[in-house]
């Protein structure tokens, strides 16, 4: 039990602070798992650091930081969740994240991202795939 208060305290340090998998190398497994919704421009499946930081500039252009709010961070055992709610870039829309994190231990194993979007997001969104499937 104890280290799931470390990693709830991990996780809103990290999140609240807006701090990056690279600034904690200790606390993540070299080939972690990342999964990010399909309907996401940078939505799939990632393996390791290497892949992370490929997708992770789209994930920068992607939301606004400015409107990025951490409302809360629940966890039991070796799973975390953080629910966030975050302003899209170049867009009204508000997103919904709840993000799951599974632990060993102390080390993060993988991340999964779970999505709530409001019209203006959805509307955001669908103009993106459209513009993708154009390209």
């Amino acid at each position: 039990m104890a280290s799931s208060l470390s990693n709830k305290q991990f996780i809103a340090e990290m999140i609240g602070t807006k701090r990056r998998l690279e600034d904690y190398p200790d606390r993540f497994d070299k080939n972690l798992v990342m999964h990010e919704p399909a309907s996401l421009p940078f939505g799939g499946t990632f393996h390791g650091l290497a892949e992370f930081q490929e997708f992770y500039p789209k994930v920068r252009e992607f939301y606004d930081f400015t409107r990025f709010e951490l409302l809360g961070v629940f966890g039991d055992d070796e799973i975390v969740f953080a629910t966030m709610r975050a302003g899209l870039a170049k867009s009204k829309g508000t997103i919904y994240i709840a993000e799951q994190f599974r632990f060993e231990g102390s080390v993060l194993k993988e991340v999964r991202l779970h999505i709530c979007d409001d019209q203006a997001a959805s509307d955001h969104l669908r103009a993106l795939a459209r513009q993708a499937s154009k390209a």
